[in-house]
């Protein structure tokens, strides 16, 4: 049976076309060839560097483990938060590109990880109010996700980026 690269492409694809983007505003950029922890882009620019993550979608909203971003403990199947993260780098810039059907169509969503963490907790909490602490399916996940209109105010806010390599 032949592989589905579908994920690998949609990531690919992303990184390309912020590599592109930030080309455009007069910034070399480079994806990494493997996997390098929080890192997918170096983007430099007189004399600075940055590091950015992206993260691609083609719909839908983009997942993430919950624990990664708050401390969640276990009441046998409620899970109950009990603080951010505090290991994570708040300042990390990500860039979410939602992968359009034809060229021009891809839009871009530039925040730092403190931000994404905030959208993280607040839909995470929100959903186990919802369902009494304790996730239906199954009770133990710490799936979660941000849909692509919660993140409509950091669309193209490609300002974020040119203003660290300054």
């Amino acid at each position: 049976m032949p592989r589905n690269f579908t994920t690998q492409l949609a990531g690919q694809i992303g990184e390309s076309l912020v590599v592109a983007e930030l080309g455009r505003r007069g910034i070399v950029a480079t994806a990494f060839a493997g996997n390098v922890p929080d890192i997918d882009l170096l983007a430099y620019r007189d004399g600075h560097a940055i590091a950015l993550q992206v993260k691609s979608v083609r719909a839908g909203s983009v997942s993430f483990d919950a624990k990664r971003y708050m401390d969640i403990v276990f009441d046998g199947d409620r899970q109950i938060i009990t603080d951010t993260a505090p290991a994570l780098d708040a300042a990390l810039i990500f860039v979410f590109v939602s992968i359009g059907q034809r060229s021009g169509e891809d839009r871009f969503f530039i925040l730092e990880q403190g931000a994404l963490q905030n959208l993280v907790q607040t839909n995470h909490a929100a959903w186990l109010a919802k369902h009494g602490g304790i996730r239906p399916k199954n009770p133990q996940s710490t799936h979660t996700a941000v849909a692509l209109t919660q993140l409509d105010q950091y669309r193209d806010n490609w300002a974020l980026i040119e203003g660290r390599l300054m």
